[in-house]
This record gives C-alpha cells, structure tokens and sequence, in this order.
C-alpha cells in the first residue's frame, strides 16, 4: 500500500485508491475495497472520508519536508508535532496543493524531563509531524518531498484503540477532529485512535464486524451502537441481532482484547415531547442484554444515556458538541481505564 510513500506512515488508512476529482494522486481509504463493497451505501461513501486518518513521518534534522495533497471539496489540514497542536491549518481542495512543513523552533529546545511536560499525552514523540484531516471530504495524497522517514515504534503510543459507531464517533459536530470523544480518549489514555465511525450508517454489518475482529492493530475497541439503526427503521429484534453478532464477533477474535459496547446517548428520542423514549429505552436494553449473554469475558456495556448531559448536545438534540465530547471522553475514558488495568 505505501510503496510509494516508504518516507511516511499513513494511519488510519487501509488501502489507497484512484481519486475521482483528480487525475493523479492516491486517496485514503479507511477501509478496504473489498470489505466496503459489503456495506450499505452510506458507508461505502463515508469510508472514503480520512477520519481520523494522518499521514505521519519525522523530518531529517531541521529539513522542510513538502507534502502535495487534494480533496474532493474544500477542506482543512491540521498539523501537529507528537501531541502539540501546529499554530496553522491548512487549506487543500481539488487543485493539488503543496505544504510546507519543518519542527518549529520552540520545540528543539523542548526538555521532555521537566514535570510540566510530562504526561499520557507524552506518549507521541514532539518530532513526529501528524497531518490530521477532518472528515469533510475525501483526501489525496500526490507527492511527498524532501529528507525524512517514518515514525519508530517507540515515538509512537504503545498501544491503539479503535472505535466503531456513527457521525458521533466519526465526530461530526466536534468544532475540530482532535476534539470528537475518539481523539480526546485517545490524548488522555495515551492510545493511538483508530476512528472507523460511519456517519448515518453504522448499521453493525457483518463485513465490518469481520473486519474489526480480523485486523490485529488494535488493543482495546469501544462500539456505540447505534443510533443510525434507531433512525433508520430497524427493528428492535433487528438490531439486537445484528448487534449480538457484531460484539460476539470482535469480542470472539481475541480475549486479551477489552471490548466496551456503549449504549445510545441521549437525543431527541428521549428530549422531546413527540419522541419515541420507548424505542430509546428498548435499543439500549437490546444492547445490555447483548453484552450480558455474550460468552466473552472480555466485554462490558457503558450506559451512553448517562455520559452526557442534554445541554452537551448541538441544537439538532442528535449530535454532541465540543462540550458534550468532552463528557463522553471523560466517561468512555474512565472505562477504558478501568478494563486495560
């Protein structure tokens, strides 16, 4: 897949594909072909989306490292050095679009010993440049230039955390893509997030829980089930079916490997006075149940309902604004804790 970028790492990409708004380059793709074309046609789309996705590498010395990129409409770069946020955003849309890229001064001198520096945040090495997308729209890579190499093992966190679910996952309303609940539990744990949320689209597929249960790059997964299959007309029995086979699935794969399965949080269904609370209250029993017959003791349920207040949400009562994901982080966050001890 990176034969052509042996100078770089990509994360959070599965496979690289022709781009439809270019003629040359190659697009991120957070699944692979095969597995997508299994999924419905919402997903297929917002698998294409680099969500979460980085192209990552460690600049030669103080060298300026040029990175060519494109997007299918307009969106944002955001570059950050280990966990320090960059002071740019950069902009890139269907013209390829060059970026330049050197360590800041101000970090070189960086004492990592000092008490003030320290931290779960510490577990990426400040040299390691990671150019984080947003999940607005599909992204090429073209041409990467200039002396540098990928990241070792040891500047990177020990050990990734992927998560499946919908938009709220994916981080649609966040005002930034390291501000969704995913990259915020990911900062705070000092794990490597691996964002596989589908927004309007997690419908718990047995393609995508064959996929998560046969990748061995992860150490811990949460699944938030699913508040697009609620929307959508599922049954109960539907998703509770699915769901079961989905958790028993990912959970099966390996029992060193904690699974927490939350619950839907709290949205319209349950704040209005024309919504369904039932409908809410039974999807979140179906997954409880789902968690407590699996025969996996490596699974756990979270109570999303309770993770967030209401006032977290956007206007929409569906998704969580920054406030909200910082909630859910805090409490997904404090799960994570307790199953990886």
């Amino acid at each position: 897949m990176q034969d052509d970028y042996t100078s770089v790492a990509l994360h959070n990409v599965a496979e690289l594909a022709d781009p439809d708004w270019t003629e040359s380059g190659d697009a991120l793709r957070r699944v692979p072909t095969d597995v997508a074309a299994n999924l419905n046609v919402s997903a297929r789309e917002r698998v294409r989306h680099p969500s979460g996705s980085e192209i990552r590498f460690v600049p030669d010395g103080d060298a300026t490292v040029r990175v060519t990129l494109s997007a299918a409409g307009a969106t944002v770069v955001r570059p950050f050095w280990g966990s320090f946020q960059g002071e740019e955003i950069l902009e890139i849309g269907p013209e390829p679009t060059t970026v330049e890229l050197s360590p800041p001064d101000a970090l070189a001198d960086l004492d990592r010993d000092a008490p003030a520096a320290t931290g779960a945040a510490d577990a990426f090495d400040p040299r390691v440049c990671r150019l984080r997308f947003e999940p607005w729209a599909p992204v090429a890579l073209h041409r990467i230039e200039g002396s540098c190499r990928p990241p070792e093992p040891e500047e990177l966190p020990d050990h990734r955390y992927l998560a499946y679910g919908t938009s709220i996952t994916e981080g649609a309303a966040a005002s930034a893509t390291h501000l969704n609940y995913v990259s915020r539990v990911a900062r705070d744990l000092g794990l490597d997030a691996v964002n596989l949320g589908v927004s309007g689209a997690a419908y718990c597929e047995p393609a995508i829980a064959d996929h998560i249960a046969e990748r061995d790059d992860w150490d811990v997964a949460t699944l938030s089930l699913s508040v697009n299959m609620a929307n959508r007309g599922f049954t109960v029995a539907q998703f509770r079916d699915r769901a079961a086979n989905l958790v028993a699935s990912v959970a099966e794969a390996d029992p060193d490997r904690p699974v927490v399965c939350v619950t839907l949080f709290p949205y319209h269904a349950d704040l209005q006075h024309e919504g369904d609370r039932e409908r809410a209250r039974a999807y979140r029993e179906a997954l409880e149940g789902v968690v407590t017959d699996c025969s996996a003791e490596n699974v756990h349920v979270v109570d999303g309902s309770e993770l967030v207040p209401a006032t977290g949400l956007t206007t929409d009562l569906l998704h969580p604004g920054d406030a909200g994901m910082e909630a859910i982080a805090d409490g997904v966050g404090a799960e994570l804790r307790d199953v990886l001890d």
